[in-house]
């Protein structure tokens, strides 16, 4: 296992990932998105049918230290759940096995 940023896409996808994203205008204009994504089958192995349980739970986790990151670093920052999974899985090109939980865009302050 790699414990690592991925990127997927090295062109602007804003668009398309807000129109997955319910055309939410945070996703539209934030300069960086942050996506995480759940793996539930590393999990499964260890804890079985408790998987998607922990995963969501440190996917909280990691998604609140990124929050409070861009908070320290005088940024802003929004978590965001309402989207559409295949639309966003599509967009950014995952693998089958990754589930997208998390959209979070980052950028300056209004």
């Amino acid at each position: 296992m790699n414990h690592s940023l991925v990127c997927y896409a090295r062109r602007d996808i804003r668009h398309q990932l807000a129109h997955a994203a319910l055309d939410q205008d945070s996703v539209h204009k934030a300069p960086a998105v942050f996506i995480i994504a759940a793996v539930y089958e590393r999990t499964a192995k260890k804890y079985g049918n408790r998987a998607e349980r922990y995963v969501k739970i440190e996917a909280g986790h990691a998604a609140q230290n990124l929050l409070l990151q861009s908070t320290a670093l005088g940024l802003g920052a929004v978590p965001i759940g309402a989207f559409h999974d295949e639309k966003v899985k599509q967009v950014m090109n995952l693998p089958v096995s990754q589930e997208p939980l998390y959209l979070i865009p980052v950028g300056r302050k209004r």
